[in-house]
């Protein structure tokens, strides 16, 4: 058996659908109105270069943005897990997923999703070369914004680093994939956590690459019975592609 006997969330299903829906309208309405306040991701098209002190304000008003939208993540997680237990710090943590893991037995499939990414990744661009899509991924928007924006640029690989990896893995694999096992399958709710997760993103051209690595961070959360597996490996992913970036930026390789 590959498994033991999974936890189960204290949270209703209707409980996760509303939480589902009061986290994502405010995210969805902010990340809208971003696409007006000129977040480093948002307008790669610039060719003049930001002036150093223009560019650090940029840098720090990401950073607070990144803060806030990824914050928003946290609030019906926190809330629920709240309501349907003790409601102390460790019981909190405790039904979030926050708990110690068999790591002989769950590093070999950490190491080999994380393999797979690169494997993903490459397929998919051989895909879009192969059929001559003209799609741009967020990692070719930040490429191309670094150009002219680096600080800004490093600030945003930074979040998403390292931010980004806690609050979706908390939102995603330990609130919603954990509350759809209440009336789904194993399989259906890994799927529809997946599929939820690349939604979000908002973006296109990378839609199909989000879904694989949502499916294979809520299996590590379902086969680990724990969160930390998702998210050193959702980190590592992240960081990978962010190092990839400053490399190419300083053209030691070419992406």
């Amino acid at each position: 058996m590959l498994k033991q006997q999974l936890d189960q969330a204290p949270w209703t299903i209707w409980q996760t659908l509303s939480g589902i829906l009061w986290t994502l309208i405010p995210y969805i309405a902010l990340f809208q109105l971003s696409n007006f306040s000129s977040p480093p991701s948002t307008h790669p098209t610039k060719s003049v270069p930001l002036s150093l002190p223009v560019d650090a304000i940029s840098g720090l008003a990401y950073l607070i943005y990144a803060l806030v939208i990824e914050g928003f993540f946290l609030v019906a997680p926190i809330y629920f897990a709240k309501r349907t237990s003790s409601g102390d710090r460790r019981s909190v943590m405790q039904v979030l997923g926050f708990r110690r893991f068999n790591l002989r037995r769950v590093l070999p499939w950490m190491i080999l999703l994380f393999l797979s990414f690169f494997l993903i990744n490459y397929l998919y661009e051989l895909f879009i070369s192969t059929m001559h899509l003209h799609l741009q991924t967020n990692d070719q928007v930040i490429l191309q914004h670094g150009k002219t924006a680096p600080i800004s640029t490093y600030v945003t690989l930074l979040a998403a680093t390292t931010i980004a990896p806690v609050c979706e893995e908390i939102f995603f694999r330990s609130f919603v994939f954990m509350g759809f096992l209440h009336n789904m399958p194993i399989w259906l709710a890994i799927i529809a956590s997946a599929f939820l997760f690349a939604l979000v993103h908002q973006d296109i051209a990378s839609f199909a690459v989000l879904f694989c690595i949502g499916l294979a961070l809520a299996f590590l959360r379902w086969y680990s019975n724990s969160i930390w597996p998702g998210i050193i490996v959702h980190a590592l992913n992240n960081g990978t592609s962010a190092l990839l970036i400053i490399l190419t930026l300083y053209n030691v390789i070419k992406m």
